[in-house]
């Protein structure tokens, strides 16, 4: 599931900010997110801040991993 933000173990995580492209959240309360540099990290999940569905950020959708 994509979402916008999350409140993780490393704290919050927003799409948009910090060269974050995209966060995926999976069912076992982890959630991995893409840089804008091709870095992947896989953190856990402690509430979901907004998940409305956006996927990617619109600045940079040219680089971004659907």
């Amino acid at each position: 599931m994509f979402v916008r933000k999350i409140k993780s173990n490393k704290g919050i995580i927003e799409v948009g900010k910090y060269g974050v492209d995209r966060i995926d959240v999976h069912d076992d309360n982890t959630a991995t997110y893409y840089t804008a540099g091709g870095n992947i990290f896989t953190v856990k999940v402690k509430e979901v801040l907004n998940g409305d569905g956006i996927v990617s950020n619109s600045r940079n959708h040219h680089k971004n991993l659907y």
